[in-house]
């Protein structure tokens, strides 16, 4: 049996860019996540996947989220996030992580109510879908 998701046109591809300054997520992307108005993020070191989930404002981990919306899509300013992955990147750092953001595929896993962010999947200068070397 077949379970089509259906790509909707007026929101673009679900996806999340990462840069210096923090993410920047998609309409897509926002709406997946169910417009929260905070998130926490969480870092799978060994298959290098960022996991994002809707939080309470009470969890010590929340960051504001919705406060952030502009035209659709929601910035995050976490530089402290970004040098908590840095660690694992460091010989490509400045690839991975520049002044210029890097969109990466994104999609939503139902079982954990999360938006996963695969840093092994990023969306090329071509919008095309680009594997990343895991040794990276």
């Amino acid at each position: 049996m077949f379970e089509f998701e259906f790509f909707n046109p007026t929101l673009g591809p679900l996806s999340v860019s990462i840069a210096q300054y923090g993410l920047t997520f998609s309409r897509a992307a926002v709406e997946q996540l169910g417009k929260p108005e905070y998130i926490k993020l969480g870092f799978d070191k060994n298959n290098l996947i960022v996991g994002v989930a809707a939080a309470e404002k009470e969890d010590t981990q929340a960051i504001p989220f919705m406060a952030k919306e502009k035209n659709g899509y929601v910035r995050i300013n976490s530089k402290d996030f970004i040098r908590f992955l840095m660690r694992y990147f460091p010989e490509d750092y400045e690839q991975r992580f520049s002044e210029k953001s890097i969109r990466y595929l994104t999609y939503w896993d139902e079982s954990f109510k999360m938006l996963i962010v695969d840093l092994k999947v990023r969306l090329d200068k071509n919008d095309e879908a680009e594997s990343v070397n895991e040794d990276a």
